[in-house]
């Protein structure tokens, strides 16, 4: 056997400044994509009613990462994709605030008289909501009369449920099963419901001490329970939002979430001032020559008047 002596290992790669940075991100790739999953796992929108429980939500939300990349994958993919980035551009643009619309872009467009008339006519149509508000997204673009805005409507998941809820009123058995359901539970709380109450409800749908028509009666209060609290809020679902997000199809720079109040001159709720600490938040509301918008940014509010009446 030939055996070979003083065998020495010769360096083939080149010792330039560009090599030795690419092979420590050959080494080190996870790093980056770590981060990155931290980032596409922890920020969602979930409604809370206070700062620090936003924190702690957007956070906890990264543990249950693989449930959430599972329903971006199957809700409306790739728009929802896409606008999960989007969205993380948006939330750390209005974090460190970089590019954010002054207040004098929205004073100026709501002098058009036929903008206000407008958006006057869709908050005197929402009083006739019984189990939601109306809201989505609010953009501004730039016209040859000056600034315009615009409101994008999307479907609140309060208003999803209470469809369903009713749909289920005869099903005493798939009702039980659907407001067992983790997700469908933590929105019917998240409109005001009493977790206690839910909990009896569903103590008394899966034991047979009551007759199936008794389980209806009570299904229907407590559908009609449900549907007072959720009347008077606005609940958007991260994914439908990432979805509309990325369709493409909206005009101008996104500005922040818009929901109408039905009372007069109702102001923001402490949850809507909670909520935009992560987003600028518009609640727009009935004034006395129109419309009044308040526009809350990260705890302070400007408000605004869209006047019908010169």
């Amino acid at each position: 056997m030939n055996v070979l002596h003083d065998f020495g290992f010769i360096e083939r790669r080149r010792r330039t400044q560009s090599n030795k940075i690419r092979r420590f991100l050959n080494d080190y790739w996870i790093v980056p994509m770590f981060v990155l999953s931290l980032e596409l796992f922890a920020v969602i929108l979930p409604p809370s009613d206070s700062p620090v429980q936003n924190f702690l939500d957007r956070n906890l939300h990264f543990f249950r990462g693989p449930a959430i990349l599972y329903n971006i994958v199957t809700n409306d993919f790739p728009n929802t994709l896409v606008g999960h980035f989007k969205e993380i551009v948006i939330i750390n643009k209005y974090f460190f605030n970089i590019d954010q619309v002054p207040s004098v872009e929205l004073l100026k467009a709501l002098k058009d008289k036929e903008a206000v008339a407008k958006i006057y006519r869709r908050v005197i149509e929402s009083r006739s909501y019984h189990n939601t508000e109306i809201g989505g997204i609010v953009t501004l673009m730039g016209t040859s009369n000056g600034p315009k805005v615009n409101f994008y409507e999307i479907p609140s998941v309060n208003e999803d449920l209470s469809e369903r809820l009713h749909e289920l009123i005869d099903f005493p058995e798939e009702f039980l099963l659907f407001i067992k359901n983790r997700e469908n539970k933590r929105f019917i709380l998240k409109v005001g419901m009493d977790e206690n109450l839910v909990n009896k409800l569903t103590d008394i749908l899966t034991g047979n001490s009551v007759s199936r028509d008794l389980k209806i009666d009570l299904i229907n209060g407590f559908v009609r329970t449900y549907d007072l609290y959720s009347e008077s809020k606005y609940i958007l679902s991260p994914y439908v939002f990432k979805s509309f997000l990325g369709q493409g199809e909206i005009e101008g720079e996104y500005i922040g979430i818009f929901h109408v109040h039905n009372n007069y001159m109702e102001p923001p709720s402490e949850a809507d001032v909670a909520n935009s600490f992560s987003d600028r938040q518009f609640v727009i509301t009935i004034g006395d020559t129109g419309i009044v918008i308040y526009d809350v940014v990260k705890g302070k509010e400007a408000i605004y008047k869209g006047d019908l009446i010169s």
